[in-house]
């Protein structure tokens, strides 16, 4: 019986070890995105409205090394606008309103286009309330949305980007 244990018990430890050996970690976007992006650098160029700010703080998170003058440039042009009329009227009081934001990043080194990649998040809220709180929802709803496409542009980085 004590035999049978200790056989069964040196059976699971070769098994797991077998198991372990065949097993590894891997980055999500491949081999280039732990060692090529993790010291990627970019210059990036300053923002020209507030929604292409709050992307670009988003990105030199995402990238924080610091960049020399040869690195590339990273650019990003984004805009707000409102979606077309919803389709529900349920409230009576306040009605949805759609918000768009579209980014487009591109990364660029010595006049040569290295990557571009376009990017949109959809939301809502609800309009139609008192001035100062339609103006506040409406600017707290495009922060968010323009965050949202910061981290798409940045998975869109991260997945078709290779520095050089």
């Amino acid at each position: 019986m004590i035999r049978r244990k200790a056989l069964l018990l040196l059976a699971g430890g070769l098994t797991a070890t077998a198991l372990a050996g065949c097993t590894s970690f891997a980055p999500v976007y491949g081999d280039m995105s732990y060692n090529g992006l993790a010291a990627a650098r970019f210059n990036f160029a300053p923002p020209t409205n507030r929604t292409e700010q709050i992307i670009l703080q988003r990105l030199q998170i995402a990238f924080p090394n610091q960049a020399g003058p040869t690195d590339p440039t990273l650019k990003v042009s984004a805009y707000v606008s409102s979606l077309p009329g919803v389709m529900s009227n349920a409230m009576a009081v306040a009605s949805p309103v759609g918000v768009r934001v579209e980014g487009t990043v591109t990364i660029t080194s010595g006049g040569e286009k290295l990557f571009e990649a376009k990017r949109f998040t959809d939301s809502a809220y609800q309009g139609g309330k008192l001035t100062p709180t339609n103006t506040f929802s409406a600017q707290g709803e495009q922060e968010a949305t323009a965050e949202s496409t910061a981290e798409a542009l940045r998975a869109a980085i991260l997945a078709g980007y290779r520095p050089r």
